[in-house]
């Protein structure tokens, strides 16, 4: 997928807004408008730097890791960077826990390229813009729209939408089913819709199969389902 189709989304969303209908483009943000690379990468040297002196190993692969080695989780960062230790990996996995889903370390996260000027654009043409999420309330919604200002993203402008999970334990299917039903409310037409989830852009497929669905090629789980090959591929969001 090139700018070309970006563009296409672009003229889509004018034509629906042209026949007084509100235009809908869905957005994930982790690995779809944002990257977590920046978030993992802090996350481990923070935890290297705590921890060097019973593993001096540690100090030399902190100063050789890098943003571009950030992938699914960092613990299996680590290990291929030769760290086979499971009790050091385990420590490593709470640590991640109970900072990753901060509002602190959110803030970490850089935009996906043209991320922030895509979104504009569809916003400026009269999309509704719906930021969709697995991050939580209470513990990820300040975080959350301090990056998405910071970044550039439009909020506080009207005809924006942040839905969250309004738990950490809320079961996944059940927040999907929820949001699919929210997104039907506002009566608009779903023009497009960004993730890098298989599964969830299946889902969106399958929801709004008149939309355009778009998969981001960056990251994603590792048992992931395939996915449509109606589906849009593309690695950033530069149009212009």
């Amino acid at each position: 997928m090139g700018n070309k189709e970006l563009r296409k989304i672009l003229t889509a969303v004018e034509d629906v807004a042209k026949r007084d209908r509100l235009p809908v483009v869905v957005f994930d943000l982790d690995s779809t408008l944002f990257s977590t690379a920046p978030r993992n990468l802090a996350i481990l040297h923070e935890f290297i730097e705590r921890h060097h002196a019973e593993h001096p190993h540690l100090s030399d692969i902190g100063k050789r890791i890098g943003l571009e080695d950030m992938g699914w989780n960092v613990y299996q960062d680590l290990r291929r960077f030769g760290v086979e230790d499971t009790r050091l990996l385990d420590r490593l996995k709470s640590f991640w826990f109970e900072r990753f889903f901060t509002d602190a370390y959110v803030l970490h996260d850089e935009a996906v390229p043209g991320a922030a000027d895509f979104v504009l654009a569809c916003h400026a043409r009269g999309a509704l813009i719906y930021y969709l999420t697995g991050r939580h309330v209470g513990g990820m919604e300040i975080g959350t729209v301090r990056s998405l200002k910071e970044r550039g993203f439009p909020f506080w402008r009207g005809r924006c939408v942040l839905h969250l999970k309004p738990s950490f334990e809320m079961n996944d299917k059940a927040f999907k089913d929820d949001a699919i039903d929210d997104i039907r409310s506002y009566l608009g037409e779903v023009v497009a819709t960004f993730e890098n989830e298989p599964g969830n852009a299946n889902m969106f497929l399958r929801a709004f199969p008149d939309a355009t669905h778009v998969l981001l090629t960056t990251i994603h789980s590792p048992e992931a389902e395939a996915p449509s090959s109606r589906l849009l591929l593309t690695d950033d969001f530069v149009w212009s």
